[in-house]
């Protein structure tokens, strides 16, 4: 999959509306705050969701460019507020020199994609940091004259599309936060835990469906918040999407994989990945794969017979619904 930049300026007008538009309906309040940092900051009313965990400020700078900083958890008012990341739009044409840009597909869909120029005045923090470690949806876009690898931050016309964007400025938050410190602490770590910056595809990945790939790291999440909340000790690293430990035994007694693109190929190469992931380990855990449910009857049968079990998801609006996912809780509880 191909994308190709907008560069008409009525259409990145439109959708730079349609962008600041889609966040309108989580907003819980506005907070007057002084955006920037020190030497450099200005009075603001940055816009702030409780449900989606930051905050967000646009502006439109006429003839140059559509401004859009966000930040992580709920600013004080009156407090000096530093940005976490910028999602900025050029007023028309094609800007490489701007990180975020409008992208459509073949079949008209549009995408906000970032081209991975974050800044923050800290050592370490920049495209290379971007390039080397964020994990998300790739893809490459037909940017002018060039074919540039750039991030897919989210399909503008899904309903949960400010779920993406939310998902996006949190990864980046915890990238910047990880500058300066080696791989090998990025990586291990002795206590079990589930970490958004781990969803998601590194740029040597192949991505096809877009539109579905961009709910990928939403089921994700959002299946770990379930498995929390049940008391499940649930964690994740740079190879497995999601697993489950037993914390009786000390090993993991679930490997988790989730599948939107419904081609058989990848389905199968899934399954695959999951059958590996078990015989790694100890234990015989269970392998999990989470599929849509309109192709569940698909391939139910065919994978519980290589002891893989199946268990659906179901987008409505907004909501990531997992009908039988009370049957693995409980597996384990037997």
């Amino acid at each position: 999959m191909i994308l190709k930049t907008v560069a008409e300026q009525k259409a990145i007008n439109k959708y730079a509306r349609q962008f600041v538009k889609s966040f309108k309906p989580f907003i819980d309040e506005q907070i007057k705050v002084k955006l920037g940092h020190q030497g450099a900051s200005y009075q603001a009313k940055v816009l702030w969701s409780k449900r989606l965990g930051i905050w967000f400020f646009s502006r439109s700078l006429k003839k140059i460019r559509y401004w859009n900083a966000f930040g992580v958890g709920k600013p004080v008012a009156g407090s000096l507020v530093s940005i976490t990341c910028e999602i900025n739009f050029p007023w028309q044409a094609i800007d490489r020199k701007t990180g975020g840009a409008f992208a459509r597909d073949y079949s008209g869909n549009v995408f906000v994609i970032h081209r991975g120029k974050i800044g923050g005045g800290k050592k370490g923090v920049g495209k290379s940091l971007f390039e080397h470690n964020y994990r998300g949806v790739w893809s490459l876009m037909e940017d002018g004259d060039s074919l540039n690898q750039v991030a897919v931050i989210g399909a503008l016309n899904s309903s949960r599309f400010a779920l993406q964007v939310a998902q996006f400025v949190k990864k980046i938050e915890l990238l910047k936060s990880a500058a300066g410190y080696s791989a090998q602490t990025e990586i291990m770590f002795s206590e079990t835990t589930f970490r958004n910056n781990l969803i998601g595809y590194l740029p040597v990945q192949e991505v096809v469906n877009l539109t579905a790939q961009c709910d990928r790291d939403l089921i994700i999440k959002s299946l770990a918040g379930l498995l929390k909340r049940w008391k499940f000790k649930v964690g994740n690293d740079g190879d497995h999407v999601l697993f489950v430990m037993d914390q009786a035994q000390n090993h993991i007694s679930h490997f988790f994989e989730v599948v939107t693109d419904v081609r058989e190929e990848k389905v199968l190469a899934a399954a695959a990945r999951l059958l590996s992931q078990k015989a790694a380990v100890a234990g015989n855990p269970l392998a999990i794969l989470v599929v849509p449910e309109d192709i569940m009857t698909r391939y139910t049968q065919m994978l519980e017979s290589i002891n893989i079990a199946v268990i659906t998801f179901r987008l409505e609006g907004e909501k990531i619904i997992f009908p039988d996912l009370g049957k693995i809780k409980l597996d384990q509880n037997q």
